[in-house]
């Protein structure tokens, strides 16, 4: 277990850096950084299920999920290369956030498939909560996104609020066990940083500083990665 967490404060270290070069305009090294980073939590997986054969099915959906994260954060990172043209900014954009959003379906899909929803029904309640927060921005005139992305927003924080929703169900289904907790843990990183960004961009009423902004995102968000790969091990342990 040394080298697994050797290799997760490699990839916080990395995050940090990279919110670092994200406060000095720095793309290139900021993209060295971000891919250092999703390298770290994927091989963090990868690891994983090698210590834990028992755990093959679990881990390779996790690992699927960061995959999808890592491909996101690439296209997201390279939209900085290219913030003189236009189209290609877009593209790059509107695609890494379409893939990242994948990783957070496939989260929260696993968790559900893990800890079925139907034995924990009353969590249900509370999965209106983050995207009524979201329409409630957007209906007092505070989000800067076109009225589609603007709605599409509200999808992508149910989803966030379900991955929060499907890690407390995990936790009850796993009887408070040391996985339930680090998934749980995981769960709520995640989608903060998620929720953050998002609210970063597009919320400007909040005056979140540029310079802070980056160094609470990326390093919550690595820190959840870790925690979900870290998961793996422990799940038929």
């Amino acid at each position: 277990m040394v080298f697994f967490y050797l290799i997760g404060a490699l990839c916080v270290a990395s995050a940090v850096a990279k919110a670092y070069f994200d406060t000095k305009k720095a793309v290139k090294q900021e993209f060295i950084a971000k891919l250092l980073a999703s390298v770290s939590f994927m091989f963090c997986a990868v690891y994983a299920i090698y210590n834990n054969p028992q755990s093959m099915q679990y881990g390779i959906f996790i690992l699927c999920a960061l995959i999808f994260g890592t491909i996101g954060d690439i296209l997201l990172c390279l939209d900085g290369f290219f913030t003189e043209a236009p189209d290609y900014h877009k593209f790059f954009n509107t695609t890494g956030t379409a893939i990242f959003f994948i990783g957070h379906v496939m989260y929260m899909a696993l968790l559900f498939v893990y800890a079925p929803i139907s034995r924990t029904p009353f969590l249900l309640l509370a999965m209106p909560v983050l995207p009524l927060i979201m329409l409630a921005l957007i209906l007092s005139g505070k989000i800067t996104l076109p009225k589609l992305q603007s709605y599409l927003m509200v999808i992508y924080f149910a989803v966030a609020g379900g991955v929060i929703i499907g890690a407390v169900s995990f936790l009850l289904n796993s009887g408070g066990a040391a996985v339930g907790w680090i998934v749980l843990a995981a769960s709520v990183l995640f989608a903060f940083s998620d929720c953050f960004l998002g609210l970063f961009h597009y919320c400007p009423a909040l005056k979140i500083s540029e310079k802070v902004a980056p160094y609470i995102v990326m390093p919550t968000y690595c820190i959840a990665q870790v925690l979900y790969a870290l998961s793996i091990y422990y799940i038929a342990m």
